[in-house]
């Protein structure tokens, strides 16, 4: 997971006499009228919101693989907006934001959706999946209504934005298995939530994991070639070539960006390349 720079609320969604603004407005009303059942929500997934948040998140938000080949992503919400798992009650969710900008990520099935995985280190099955889920410690600062403050439960919040958060202050990395290595709570549950163990997620990890490490030597024989005659500006074309593709790794773009800018943040200071 990578810090990723979300831009200004697209005008459609901001538009008070707009379809988004005034579904959030029929939503606050049901919930306070106290009519019976879930309101329906339909624009959220709207090909304007989605081809809106594709400019942003090129993969998903959460384990950043790559979806554009075979499925153009799901649109999910950071807070839930029909129920919260672990809220008690657990309808209704945080509905007022269900049309909201900074509320709304593309991500892929395997993190968004609940799914049976046996996850990494496992040997039983069992359904994982952010879906509904937003868990808060304490419990007690949870927002309920529209007229909450949303700062009041950002200290409370256990799951990684990566939109606000920085997840290199929660995530490390293991270099034989590509396994992450959580650094706090938050890190800890975000890791299961968004279930960045799953078997064939870090098999993927791995397999980009050992390019970059090759990609590593590369840059380590030419830079010892270098170091040997540092006034031979062929082999400063090549070593500035090599180390080019190694940083290409750690593109906003490329997957796994988040592992590959660890393991390169590590290289370039073994190799006084900072």
């Amino acid at each position: 997971m990578i810090k990723i720079e979300r831009t200004p609320a697209p005008e459609f969604l901001k538009d008070p006499a707009g379809r988004w603004c005034q579904e959030t407005d029929r939503a606050i009303e049901h919930y306070r009228s106290g009519a019976e059942g879930s309101f329906e929500f339909k624009l959220y997934n709207d090909v304007r919101v989605k081809d809106a948040l594709k400019e942003i998140f090129v993969k998903c938000a959460y384990c950043e693989s790559s979806y554009g080949a075979v499925y153009d992503g799901d649109v999910e919400h950071f807070r839930p907006k029909g129920r919260v798992k672990e809220k008690i009650p657990a309808t209704p969710g945080y509905y007022w934001l269900a049309n909201s900008w900074e509320n709304l990520f593309l991500a892929c099935q395997h993190c968004n959706q609940r799914r049976r995985h046996i996850l990494y280190g496992d040997t039983q099955e069992n359904g994982y999946g952010k879906l509904d889920q937003f868990p808060l410690d304490p419990e007690e600062l949870r927002l309920q209504n529209p007229h909450s403050v949303l700062e009041d439960e950002e200290e409370a919040r256990l799951l990684i934005d990566p939109c606000t958060d920085d997840p290199r202050e929660h995530f490390e990395y293991e270099n034989t298995e590509a396994v992450i290595i959580p650094l706090t709570p938050k890190g800890r549950t975000s890791m299961q939530v968004y279930v960045l163990q799953r078997p064939y997620l870090v098999k993927e990890r791995k397999i980009q994991m050992l390019r970059l490490f090759g990609q590593m030597e590369c840059v380590s024989r030419e830079l010892g070639r270098l170091n040997r005659d540092s006034t031979d500006n062929g082999q400063q074309d090549i070593f500035e070539k090599e180390f080019q593709r190694l940083m290409e790794y750690a593109d906003a773009k490329a997957v796994y960006a988040g592992m590959c800018r660890f393991f390169i943040g590590k290289f370039l200071k073994d190799n006084d390349l900072l």
